[in-house]
């Protein structure tokens, strides 16, 4: 009985191995095949999901060369205002900048633009507020009555141009109001956005 859940478990982490490697490969070409491109229609949620997705985007001749983060003011009822910040791997340290780091980067670079992705800025903010709402509901009570989220962000120069040293910083942030969000009363989130 124990030999039989050995090898039934030893074969359910080829397959998933298996799995996963096939879709890292499948996503690895630029020019796929039919074959290629039913596997990613088919598989291609999951495959964000779990953050295997991988753009061409960071590859040369024109890697990406944007930094950005994302910071919300939280502006209460009673007139006061706190500052949120989602986590940036420069901020991080041990396993959760190895593990979560690069997602985090990768989430605020690649889909919180500006005037683009409004289902994910919603989902955001809406995160940010329950959140705050678990905080404040222990704390000072105090309500929620709009967020807005500001991007900052900076472009890395060539460095033939412009050499930036290791632990030196790269330059100075620009800063951009890019999403609003005003949550109901009574625990329903209804949102408008006026960006």
């Amino acid at each position: 009985m124990v030999r039989t859940f050995e090898r039934a478990k030893l074969f359910a982490i080829s397959v998933f191995i298996a799995f996963h490697l096939m879709l890292i490969l499948t996503a690895s070409f630029p020019d796929r095949s039919e074959l290629g491109r039913l596997i990613l229609r088919t598989f291609g949620d999951y495959f964000d999901f779990v953050g295997l997705e991988q753009p061409w985007s960071m590859f040369a001749p024109n890697p990406m060369s944007l930094n950005s983060y994302v910071e919300a003011e939280i502006y209460f009822t009673d007139g006061s205002k706190e500052k949120w910040s989602l986590p940036r791997p420069t901020q991080m340290n041990g396993a959760d900048k190895v593990i979560g780091g690069d997602r985090y980067r990768k989430f605020t670079q690649e889909y919180l633009m500006p005037e683009k992705n409004e289902e994910i800025w919603f989902d955001v903010a809406r995160y940010v507020t329950r959140h705050v709402n678990k905080i404040e509901a222990s704390g000072r009570k105090r309500e929620v009555e709009k967020l807005q989220f500001f991007r900052y962000y900076n472009y890395v120069e060539d460095p033939r141009k412009f050499f930036v040293r290791h632990g030196e910083k790269a330059g100075e942030y620009k800063k951009e109001s890019v999403f609003y969000f005003y949550p109901a009363k009574k625990g329903k989130y209804e949102v408008g956005n006026n960006n």
